[in-house]
């Protein structure tokens, strides 16, 4: 997942109140927001269902903090919980230089606990932070990947994305990230892509990122690790940033 960013503010950065204990209130910034998606066309699990997804992040003085929680099915009862946290330390921050103003603006140590009812996966690794001209954020993750239900350990490598445009009275956001995990144990490879596509309402009452509405497309192949189950599903969302 990406790591957010000062310039990252096209609706806010993602994750939880998940964070270290008392990073928020050490965080040079820090931003939360709240999406509703709501989609058909799922193959495991309810066809249809609503997934209210909490996000937070906040960057200090030598690295950033990430975290975000699904929950699916929030209004049914079949409600189901699932979360990551990512903390990094920025090598440049540590060495005390300012961010590189070429290709690569720096690299990050990082490490994540995923979970969620019956899972858990450790990662850790790096995240290469990179310049791209028009691009609020380009990051790079290149992290191992421990899935406990099993005792192989096999790789992840994340893209994650952000760019915003002013589009009349509005903005338009295009953001999102796709997971690429090999294969481990008795799982097959999988690519989970989620790019999204909003509509910044803020700038018509002056608060960018506030308000936004657009659509998430989730292609995953090979869901979970299961040979031949692919979904490819576009939900409406609404993003709210407080």
């Amino acid at each position: 997942m990406p790591d957010m960013t000062p310039r990252t503010r096209c609706g806010g950065s993602l994750a939880v109140a998940l964070l270290l204990a008392g990073s928020a209130a050490a965080a040079d910034w820090s931003s939360t927001n709240a999406q509703l998606l709501h989609g058909s066309g799922f193959e495991l699990g309810l066809e249809t269902r609503d997934i209210l997804t909490l996000e937070h992040a906040s960057e200090w003085k030598y690295g950033s903090n990430f975290a975000f929680v699904d929950v699916t099915e929030p209004f049914g009862d079949a409600t189901e919980l699932y979360g990551e946290w990512y903390t990094r330390l920025g090598l440049g921050k540590l060495a005390g230089r300012k961010p590189g103003t070429g290709l690569v603006r720096d690299v990050s140590v990082a490490a994540s606990l995923n979970a969620g009812q019956g899972f858990r996966a450790y990662l850790a690794g790096a995240t290469v932070h990179l310049n791209v001209p028009h691009f609020t954020f380009v990051d790079v993750d290149v992290m191992a990947y421990d899935d406990r239900s099993d005792t192989d350990v096999t790789y992840i490598v994340t893209p994650a994305w952000e760019a915003a445009f002013p589009l009349g009275a509005v903005r338009l956001c295009l953001r999102g990230f796709v997971d690429v995990i090999g294969r481990e144990g008795e799982r097959d490879s999988q690519v989970l892509a989620q790019p999204q596509v909003l509509v910044d309402l803020g700038p018509l009452w002056g608060n960018e990122g506030q308000v936004m509405l657009g659509i998430e497309y989730q292609y995953w192949h090979n869901k979970f690790g299961i040979a031949g189950v692919t979904e490819s599903t576009p939900q409406a969302m609404v993003l709210w940033r407080f």
